[in-house]
C-alpha cells in the first residue's frame, strides 16, 4: 500500500483515507485520473521515439540547447539579513580558453534601480583557493565597458602564464562592491579555464546521406583524445531548425566529426535550405571538468536542400516505443480497474 507514497498526490489521498479525513473538493479535482500518469508518460516516449538520441527537432520557441549551457547566469547576493542593494555577478562565458580574455560583470540594484557604489574590485581564486589575480571594475564605457553610468560594471582579465590546466580548471571571481555609506555587498561567481586539446579549423562541409543531413566539421587534434561536438540548426530567417551532436575518438592530425541531423525535423518544421549552423560547441571529454572550446556562433550555410531530399519517416526507437507499449497497458487496467494503483 505505502508504495503509492512516492507520487505526491497519490499520498495525499492515502493519508487523507487512513486518516478518516475527507480529501477537499480542490484536492480532489488536482489529482490524476486513473491511468493519467502512465498514459501521459507513453504519448512523451512516442514522441521522443521519432528522433535518434543523438538529434532531435527544435518546436518553434523553443530555445538553442547548446547556447543555452554556454550562456552565463548572474549569481546574487543580499546584505546582512536581506538588507539592500543586491550585488550580482557573470562572467561573459561559462569557460575561456587559455591566453584568451575573459570580461568580467557586476551590477548593484536597489528596489529594480541601479545603485552607485563607490568602488568594484574582484579578486580571482584558482582550485586550490588561491589568490591568482585582481581585477577594478569601471562603468565609464571603455571596453569591455559598453555603456558609462548604465549601472553594468565591467572588467577584462587574462589569467597569467603559468595557470595551463591539464584539461580545465574551475575559478571563483569575488566580487566585492563599496557602498556610498561604506558597508559591503559581496557575491561570488566563476567561470571555468580551459585547455582543450583540439580546437575547430573553420572548415566544413555538408550532405545528404539517408535522407538525413550531414554536416562534418574539420577539428585540429593536438592529443589523442575523446572529443564531443555538438551544433544546432537554423533556417536563414534565423529560426532555430533542430540540434545533433556526435562523439569521436581522434587521433592527432586534421581530423573531421560528423553532425548527423535528422531528417524528418526539416518536415516538421517545413523549412528547405539552405540552413545556417547558428551555434556549434566542441568539448574534449574524458576527464572531469570537460575542457570547452569557446562557442562558435554563425559557423557556416549549407547548399540548398529541396525538402524531398530528406527523410520524412520517424526513426521509431524501439526501447522507447516498448516502454511506451507498456505504459499504454499500465493505463488503460488502471482506467479499467481504478482501484489499481499505477
Amino acid at each position: 500500500m505505502f508504495g503509492t507514497l512516492k507520487h505526491p498526490a497519490i499520498a495525499t489521498l492515502t493519508v487523507l483515507t487512513l486518516t478518516g479525513l475527507a480529501l477537499p473538493a480542490q484536492a480532489q479535482s488536482d489529482l490524476p485520473q486513473p491511468g493519467e500518469l502512465a498514459l501521459r508518460t507513453a504519448r512523451a516516449y512516442r514522441e521522443q521515439a521519432r528522433y535518434p538520441e543523438s538529434s532531435r527537432v527544435l518546436r518553434a520557441g523553443e530555445a538553442d540547447p547548446v547556447r543555452t549551457q554556454r550562456t552565463p547566469t548572474k549569481q546574487s547576493r543580499r546584505g546582512p539579513e536581506g538588507a539592500g542593494p543586491e550585488l550580482s555577478v557573470w562572467a561573459s562565458q561559462v569557460s575561456v580558453e587559455v591566453g584568451k580574455p575573459i570580461d568580467l560583470y557586476a551590477e548593484l540594484l536597489s528596489l529594480g534601480e541601479p545603485s552607485l557604489p563607490l568602488e568594484v574590485n574582484g579578486e580571482i581564486a584558482g582550485p586550490a583557493g588561491e589568490i591568482v589575480a585582481q581585477v577594478a571594475y569601471r562603468d565609464d564605457g571603455r571596453t569591455p565597458d559598453r555603456r558609462a553610468g548604465d549601472g553594468i560594471w565591467s572588467a577584462r582579465l587574462t589569467l597569467p602564464a603559468g595557470l595551463e590546466p591539464d584539461g580545465a580548471a574551475p575559478y571563483m571571481v569575488r566580487t566585492t562592491a563599496r557602498l556610498l555609506d561604506g558597508d559591503l555587498r559581496q557575491a561570488a561567481g566563476g567561470f571555468l579555464y580551459s585547455n582543450p586539446s583540439a580546437r575547430l579549423t573553420g572548415r566544413y562541409r555538408d550532405t545528404v546521406k539517408d535522407g538525413n543531413l550531414i554536416l562534418s566539421a574539420e577539428v585540429d587534434v593536438r592529443e589523442a583524445g575523446r572529443f564531443h561536438l555538438s551544433g544546432t540548426l537554423y533556417s536563414l530567417q534565423g529560426e532555430p531548425i533542430g540540434t545533433a551532436q556526435a562523439a569521436a575518438q581522434l587521433e592527432p592530425g586534421r581530423r573531421w566529426i560528423r553532425l548527423s541531423f535528422y531528417g524528418l525535423m526539416f518536415h516538421d518544421r517545413k523549412v528547405a535550405g539552405p540552413y545556417r549552423l547558428g551555434s556549434l560547441a566542441l568539448a574534449t571529454a574524458g576527464r572531469m571538468p570537460m575542457a570547452l572550446n569557446d562557442l562558435v556562433e554563425n559557423a557556416y550555410v549549407t547548399k540548398g536542400y529541396k525538402l524531398g531530399a530528406m527523410t520524412a519517416a520517424p526513426f521509431a526507437d524501439p526501447k522507447l516505443l516498448e516502454a511506451a507499449a507498456r505504459l499504454d497497458l499500465d493505463g488503460l487496467r488502471a482506467q479499467a480497474d481504478p482501484t489499481a494503483r499505477e
